[in-house]
């Protein structure tokens, strides 16, 4: 596919096109680009100029096709080479390698189910399969990884910096005297994130099967941003509500008292979804008035029954060794009950952020290619 840049001299723009579509692109974005020498540092790529200096009225002086791209001199004095299918890519018209996969919705249990053996180090196939999808369905179950305790932060660590939290750098999923969270009793837990009430929230958790002969207790799994989107369709009230009414997440457990504000559906300047907080023990909405907070109360029982309905769960029994990888930001997860005298059920966990798993991604992606 040919690209070319041209001068629009009624509008000191340039547009740039194909056979079939263009684009105005204004000078100042195509300058600010620039990777000539003395304007960027060759190692970080960093700019060693203030683009907030640039010429507000900057024009072209000369454009000149060669034969990968336009030379451009401006009116700065400044000349840049231009990689025109470097500009394509940026404007989204070619497939940009860098790009973490596009993230599939799924309202029933994805087929095939994500399950990958723990890969070898050297294994860059496996590795960048099981990410790849990570990023698609928001999950993955790896089997075969070392059951023992405490190996969990060399786990998650191959993927990124574990992030300690006031539970420690892991914590332990058992029952317990006197809980904390009723993660730590054997009652059923419905679909919900980790951590709403921290700034910010943990991007990735992980959950790590030391040993389960516990009866039940199965883990389940709901997509967040297929619900996202059905919950538009079904309420489309209820949803803006959702996504613009202040609310207050509070953590509060002897001297540990965290807390945090914001929507429970979180989206972008577009509209685009970015995340879910959903927790229906630790949300307090703001006392906005009584007509929005009647869409939101009415909103709110809906996206709820939405995210508890069986038919979207995944559901599955992690297994001695089993280690689940959930982006907490997208999924909502939950366990049904399991009975207590019938067997020891061990699960250790800990949270990462979504940079490790992207640059890893991003590295393997480039040894595939």
């Amino acid at each position: 596919m040919s690209f070319s840049l041209v001068v629009d001299p009624d509008s000191n723009t340039l547009l740039f096109m194909n056979q079939t579509k263009s684009r105005r692109l204004h000078p100042i974005w195509l300058r600010e680009r620039t990777t000539a020498d003395g304007a960027i540092d060759v190692g970080s790529f960093q700019r060693l100029y203030d683009p907030t200096a640039l010429d507000a009225d900057l024009t072209v002086t000369r454009l000149t096709p060669t034969h990968d791209g336009s030379e451009i001199v401006w009116s700065d004095g400044h000349t840049q080479r231009v990689d025109l299918h470097s500009i394509a890519t940026e404007l989204g018209w070619l497939r940009d390698p860098s790009r973490l996969p596009d993230p599939v919705a799924w309202a029933t249990e994805p087929d095939p189910f994500p399950r990958f053996s723990w890969p070898n180090d050297d294994d860059d196939e496996a590795r960048f399969g099981a990410l790849d999808a990570f990023w698609t369905h928001g999950f993955v179950i790896f089997s075969g990884t070392p059951s023992s305790v405490g190996s969990l932060t060399e786990l998650a660590g191959a993927f990124g910096p574990v992030r300690p939290t006031n539970f420690g750098e892991l914590f332990d999923v058992f029952t317990k005297p006197n809980p904390v969270d009723l993660a730590y009793t054997p009652r059923m837990l419905t679909s919900h994130t980790d951590n709403p009430y921290r700034r910010p929230v943990p991007g990735i958790q992980f959950l790590h099967c030391i040993e389960n002969h516990a009866n039940g207790g199965e883990s389940t799994l709901v997509d967040g941003l297929a619900a996202f989107h059905d919950f538009a369709w079904v309420d489309p009230e209820g949803h803006d509500a959702l996504c613009n009414v202040p609310v207050t997440f509070r953590y509060h457990y002897g001297d540990q008292d965290l807390t945090s504000r914001s929507a429970i559906l979180e989206t972008d300047i577009d509209g685009t979804f970015v995340g879910i907080r959903n927790s229906d023990r630790l949300d307090f909405v703001d006392a906005v008035d009584p007509e929005t907070l009647a869409r939101f109360y009415s909103g709110r029982a809906s996206l709820r029954a939405l995210l508890n309905a069986p038919e979207r769960r995944a559901t599955f029994v992690l297994q001695k060794g089993d280690l689940l990888m959930m982006d907490n930001r997208r999924l909502l997860h939950g366990r049904l009950s399991y009975e207590l005298q019938s067997g020891r059920r061990h699960l250790q966990g800990c949270y990462i952020e979504h940079d490790g798993p992207e640059m890893l991604w991003r590295k393997l992606s480039k040894r595939m290619s």
